[in-house]
Order: structure tokens, then C-alpha cells, then sequence
């Protein structure tokens, strides 16, 4: 098959990760791929082989264009897909490609990496969104949670479950990375430093521990728009000894390699990789319940899921795995069940499927 994948950019993100596997994934299997993306201002943070044919647009934001601009994107969009003569387009989170592919008359997949239940959209885009949504092949999502809600609120979207995959962990002994002191343990957290990850909520679960455990040390790594009040919060708490930003690192395996716990306080995710990357290297978690960690993990077996917004609770979570190697190390072995559980290969072998019915239709 000739299957064209679509996706923003490749800049730092679970989504565009899973895409590189996806594209790859399929190309290996015989399909002729291509990946479009749509936005040249963002440097790739992900590399793709060769087996992978690439294209470039660059969308400028409808709302700086105006109507008129608007259908000339349409028509650069159109124009685009195109020359990738597609036999089924992949989309991930891209919407405006979806017109494109009506002009075309090419069937088409769409998968959610969000909460769809929590969509920052316009009245008028949410319209136009459940349009083309309700067109396509299959709307693939990440949790049986929105599963549940797309079957009662949209069901012409013709939704599916496909988790994302977890990588199996190479055992290659690698460095400790410099910004992790010698001889302390590390609480690591990883993510864009923006309000839905909640990490001012970490800091403030961290502040109640870093007296009590001094030969600990939390790494929030990643950066974002609310990097300087994570700082000033960082300087108010007076935690800056124990707990520091990280800006963001490419390929994060020394980063798990040497962690001995990972904090996830996000109000709401997809099916986050970070978790599952963490988890096949052997790292315990501990995670706010929300979409996503509470399918991954397995409380009691492999990490502890703590109820939303219970900062103390997420701390009291923190302190019960810091303080019992034993039990945090059982729990890190128990972690790597997570690339069984979520294969690589049923994943690919998923959308292969989606995509074989897609042109079949």
C-alpha cells in the first residue's frame, strides 16, 4: 500500500515519537510510506531513516490568515497530499488535512493522542471537526475512556482503541548523565513545562520531602512557557538544592537508566510515552489518576495511582516508594512487563489493519 502519515512536526512530544515507529514500522513491512508535516518552523527533535519518504509544508495558523488564506492553505494542503498519491492518509491530530483528503477522495484515519473529552476547540472548529471526524475510515484513541465517550457523543466517528507501543529497553550500559549527582537518588519527571503536566504540583509535593530525604534529588525535564514561574515557585519553596529544571535531553535511556522513580503529576494525558519508556527501563511510578496512567499502571504491581489534585497524597506516594528500596526495586522489575503488555507490533499491526479495510471499502 502507498500510505501517507501526517503529523505537525517532529519536535519533542509522545505523539511525534510514536509516529518515527509508526512510519518505520510500516515501511518495514513492504508499505511505500510517506510522512508529511506541516510546519517548518519547528526543528526535528526525532530522526527517521531512509526506508521513510519525506515531506515538508509549512501551514501558517488559520486565525493569521483570514478566509482568504484559509482556502489557499486548502488548496497548499491539497496540492500536497497529492503528490504523495496516497492510497490511505494516517493523520495524527492534523484536522485541516482532512479536507484534503475529501477533495480527493482518499479514505483516511484519524488518531486522538489527547484527552478528547477536554479539546481546546472553537464552537465552529468543534462543528467542522465532528465533520470530518464522522467521515473518516476509524478515529483511533488511546483509552477505553474516550472510547465510551465518542460511542455516546459522536458515534459516526466509528472509534477504536490502539494504545501506544512500549519499546523494549537496551540493557547497553551507558553513562550517568551529568546534571545527576553521584551517589543520590532521583525522582525524575519528564514533559513540557506547561499547565497540564502539573508540575507545580510536584514541586509543592516535593517541598513536603526534600527535608525529610536528603539523599534525594527531583529533575523536571523538559521546557515550555511556564518554565520561569517554575523557577520563581523553585526559589519560594526554597527546594532549589534538592530540585531542579532540566532542559530537554534527546534520548532520555541514560536519564532512565539512572533514575530510581518516576513523578508524573499531569492533569490529564494521552497514552504518555514517557511512562511507557520509563517503565521498560525498569523505573517504578508513581502518577496522578488520569487517562492513560491509570491503563498503564498497575497499582500495587508497578507503581502507585494517587486521586487528582491530592498533593499530599502524591507526596505520601513519593515518600513510600523513597524510602523502601526493596519494595521500589520489585516494583521496577514488575515495570518492564509494560513492553509485553503493549507491543510494538501489535501496534503496527493495527493500523496495518485499519488501513487494508480503509482501501478495501
Amino acid at each position: 500500500m502507498r500510505i501517507t502519515c501526517v503529523i505537525a512536526n517532529l519536535g519533542g512530544g509522545g505523539a511525534e515519537r510514536v509516529m518515527t515507529h509508526l512510519c518505520e514500522g510500516l515501511a518495514a513491512r513492504g508499505h511505500h510510506v510517506t510522512l508529511l508535516t506541516l510546519d517548518t518552523s519547528t526543528p526535528d527533535f526525532y530522526s527517521l531513516s531512509s526506508s521513510v519518504r519525506r515531506e515538508r509544508i509549512h501551514l501558517p495558523p488559520f486565525k493569521s490568515v483570514g478566509v482568504l488564506g484559509g482556502f489557499l492553505r486548502l488548496v497548499r494542503m491539497t496540492r500536497a497530499v497529492r503528490r504523495t498519491r496516497p492510497e490511505v492518509v494516517i493523520s495524527f491530530m492534523a484536522v485541516n488535512v482532512l479536507a484534503a483528503c475529501l477533495l480527493l477522495r482518499i479514505p483516511y484515519i484519524y488518531a486522538d493522542h489527547l484527552d478528547v473529552r477536554h479539546t481546546p476547540f472553537s464552537r465552529k472548529w468543534q462543528i467542522l471537526r465532528n465533520y470530518f471526524l464522522s467521515r473518516a475510515a476509524r478515529v483511533a484513541v488511546l483509552s477505553k475512556r474516550d472510547y465510551e465517550y465518542i460511542e455516546k457523543s459522536h458515534p459516526a466517528w466509528k472509534p477504536i482503541v490502539i494504545y501506544n507501543p512500549a519499546l523494549p529497553f537496551s540493557q547497553e550500559v551507558r553513562p550517568r548523565p551529568a546534571f545527576m549527582q553521584a551517589g543520590k537518588k532521583y525522582v525524575i519527571a519528564v514533559g513540557r513545562l506547561v499547565h497540564q503536566k502539573g508540575f507545580e504540583r510536584l514541586l509543592d509535593a516535593w517541598h513536603q520531602l526534600a527535608r525529610t530525604f536528603p539523599a534525594w534529588r527531583l529533575a523536571i525535564i523538559g521546557a515550555g512557557e511556564n518554565e520561569q514561574a517554575l523557577r520563581n515557585q523553585l526559589a519560594a519553596l526554597d527546594i532549589g538544592e534538592s530540585a531542579q529544571l532540566v532542559p530537554p535531553i534527546q534520548g532520555l535511556q541514560a536519564v532512565y537508566q539512572h533514575a530510581d522513580l518516576l513523578a508524573m503529576s499531569s492533569r490529564t494525558e494521552g497514552f504518555p510515552m514517557v511512562l511507557l519508556e520509563a517503565m521498560s527501563a525498569g523505573v517504578p511510578v508513581v502518577s496522578f489518576n488520569c487517562t492513560g496512567p491509570d491503563a498503564i499502571v498497575r497499582p500495587g504491581t508497578d507503581g502507585l495511582l494517587v486521586p487528582q489534585d491530592n498533593v499530599p497524597a502524591f507526596a505520601a506516594a513519593l515518600a513510600e516508594l523513597m524510602q523502601a528500596d526493596e519494595k521500589r526495586r520489585a516494583f521496577g522489575a514488575r515495570a518492564r512487563e509494560v513492553t509485553v503488555r503493549f507491543s510494538l507490533a501489535d501496534y503496527i499491526s493495527a493500523y496495518e489493519r485499519l488501513c487494508q479495510e480503509a482501501v478495501a471499502r
